[in-house]
């Protein structure tokens, strides 16, 4: 299994849809203007997907093309491109995560598994699942812990703290966040961070909202 989503099995109707219904930061807002409009554009140019979308605006020369092509706004197409880079998943190292121990991490790093998408990629490879903990010099249960957290990072809107907060109330894959409802997902979460302080920012039920879209497109697409 890719560490992140196969692009190109998303169409541009099936993306736009799911854009419609994001709660957008500020700078970003400028995605709802014309949205239908400016997609259908997007197909007359010939994109069939969210793969060749990107692709198509990837740099400041192909975006003055399709800017007159199709008549949108190069700063609309330069923040889509800044929107769809959030789709490149890097991997986040294990130091981040304050529930694995130095111990685990450097018998991580000695089999070149240094960050999550390392270890997700290698885990699902064949059947390495089945040997990894005899492999890794790890047990069964810090494998589990390191396939949930290295699944949540996947997450837009999860990064590694969160993720550990995520994995404390009880989620551990975008299935389990899927099931859940914003408010019951929002109090476990708050529970957990109230007694181990592991951020301070304040997530509110938007949050979650957007948190549990991008883990049901995730599961729609997964490449």
């Amino acid at each position: 299994m890719k560490y992140g989503i196969d692009l190109s099995k998303i169409g541009l109707v099936e993306y736009k849809e799911l854009l419609k219904e994001q709660d957008l930061i500020p700078s970003r807002q400028i995605l709802h203007e014309r949205i239908d409009e400016n997609f259908k554009a997007f197909e007359g140019c010939g994109f069939g997907n969210l793969a060749e979308l990107k692709q198509g605006i990837s740099n400041g020369a192909k975006i003055e093309k399709v800017a007159k092509e199709t008549g949108i706004s190069a700063e609309y197409l330069n923040i889509l491109r800044r929107e769809l880079g959030t789709f490149d998943k890097a991997g986040v190292a294990f130091k981040d995560f304050p529930i694995i121990d130095g111990d685990v991490i450097a018998k991580l790093d000695k089999k070149g598994m240094r960050t999550t998408k390392d270890f997700f990629e290698y885990y699902y490879e064949g059947d390495n699942r089945k040997s990894i903990a005899n492999e890794f010099e790890i047990s069964k249960e810090m494998v589990g812990r390191l396939v949930a957290l290295s699944s949540l990072v996947r997450i837009n809107g999860i990064a590694a703290l969160a993720a550990v907060t995520f994995y404390e109330a009880g989620y551990e894959e975008p299935g389990d966040i899927i099931a859940s409802t914003n408010e019951e997902m929002l109090a476990k979460i708050k529970k957990v961070n109230d007694e181990k302080q592991y951020y301070k920012a304040k997530l509110g039920l938007k949050d979650m909202q957007f948190v549990r879209d991008f883990a049901g497109f995730m599961e729609r697409f997964e490449g």
